[in-house]
């Protein structure tokens, strides 16, 4: 019934633009848009598919314990519909059928240019936590975050304010979200509250010159109303065993801590960020401390051999779209090619808590075809700490408009 009401609702965009008193004309820019003379009304159609292959090795150590095979699926598989309705409605629509399942990810309606608060976000999305979280899988560097992701939540119900300010060089964003965990309901007393500062001190985009610092700092509360609470990591591949898990009886709360730098300085970017995450334990908790600190650190070098940049956006603070110089076949070039390096590490032990240490180190080669498609492959070296070690190789094929 979710795909009937899926498909439908897309159909039905479709082929009522043409009707709309507005005169919404179609063409492509990386993607179907739809936009009128006036700019107040304007509509964009577009989807993700990222087929991943996948095979690993792990040494005897973690062969007695989990189960490694070679696999292959669908990481992503969506489409989405996203606009401007009457110049300050905007809003996005977007379901993911990975998985053999469908899950609405993004639906928020968004108020925006409202006098001194900027924009009010209101519906399903994604809290503003980390830079990685925030960049679009289609744009991350490696095929997955790195570890610190863990710690990210999500897209949760709830509820933002954001506001961009000094030619968009300040951002401020605050929010209060159900962990409804995309699905699309919520009932119970558990909240987070989220918070993220970013500024931009240097930005220069200029004709064969691309220079970006960014600085941003994260802090969230999460209300775990005495629950259960849980913690678990792969190494940097979706298909890999969960090496390192970790159970809490009774959480009373979570107070993270989030920092991060990117600099991007032509061809050559850096990317890092570290998460630290205080674990408050309930009254009944069988645990020996009342609170736990558990952390995790990631940094990424990147290369582009054939000149291209990173591309960064002010608007979203998040990498977006990489253009190649020349698109490989239609412009007799080659696309852009990237390489980079990741090392991450995740601690999950602190006292009688011990849910395990790991680090990785990610190699990544990336093609980009053109602005929509792109082939990637990683090599990932997972050391997990007094359990053994892990080497996997990857690939994705990705088509993102």
């Amino acid at each position: 019934m979710k795909r009937i009401i899926a498909f439908s609702f897309f159909s039905f965009l479709v082929l009522n633009l043409y009707s709309q008193k507005t005169e919404l004309k179609p063409y492509w820019d990386n993607g179907l848009k739809f936009s009128g003379k006036s700019k107040d009304f304007s509509v964009k159609i577009g989807g993700r598919i990222q087929y991943d292959l996948m095979m690993m090795r792990q040494d005897d150590s973690l062969d007695n314990h989990f189960d490694a095979n070679p696999g292959a699926e669908f990481r992503r598989a969506r489409l989405f519909t996203s606009g401007t309705v009457y110049k300050t409605i905007k809003y996005k629509f977007q379901v993911d059928f990975a998985g053999n399942r469908v899950v609405i990810k993004d639906a928020y309606i968004r108020l925006t240019k409202i006098p001194y608060i900027g924009n009010i976000t209101l519906g399903n999305f994604k809290e503003p936590r980390s830079f990685q979280m925030i960049t679009s899988s289609k744009y991350i560097t490696m095929m997955e975050r790195s570890l610190t992701n863990q710690f990210d939540n999500d897209r949760n119900l709830g509820v933002m304010v954001n506001n961009q300010f000094f030619d968009r060089s300040l951002s401020l964003y605050t929010g209060y979200f159900y962990p409804s965990g995309n699905n699309a309901k919520y009932i119970g007393k558990e909240y987070n509250l989220a918070f993220r500062l970013v500024g931009i001190p240097y930005y220069i985009d200029e004709k064969n010159n691309f220079k970006v610092i960014h600085l941003d700092a994260g802090f969230t509360y999460e209300n775990h109303d005495n629950r259960k609470a849980s913690y678990s990591a792969r190494p940097e591949s979706h298909l890999a065993p969960k090496y390192l898990n970790v159970e809490m009886d009774e959480s009373k709360s979570l107070i993270e801590y989030n920092g991060g730098l990117v600099a991007i300085f032509n061809s050559l970017s850096f990317q890092g960020e570290y998460t630290y995450a205080d674990v408050n334990t309930g009254p009944s908790s069988v645990l020996e401390k009342d609170k736990y600190g558990l952390f995790s650190f990631y940094g990424t070098l990147s290369w582009f051999v054939t000149g291209e940049h990173k591309n960064y956006s002010k608007k979203k603070v998040a990498f977006d779209k990489i253009k190649p110089k020349k698109n490989f076949a239609d412009d007799s070039g080659l696309g852009a090619w990237e390489v980079a390096i990741r090392y991450s590490i995740m601690n999950l032990n602190d006292g009688d808590l011990q849910g395990g240490k790991m680090n990785n180190v990610t190699l990544g080669i990336n093609w980009y075809l053109n602005p929509i498609t792109k082939v990637a492959f990683n090599y990932i070296h997972s050391d997990i700490f007094e359990l053994g070690i892990a080497n996997i190789y990857q690939m994705r094929f990705q088509i993102g408009f």
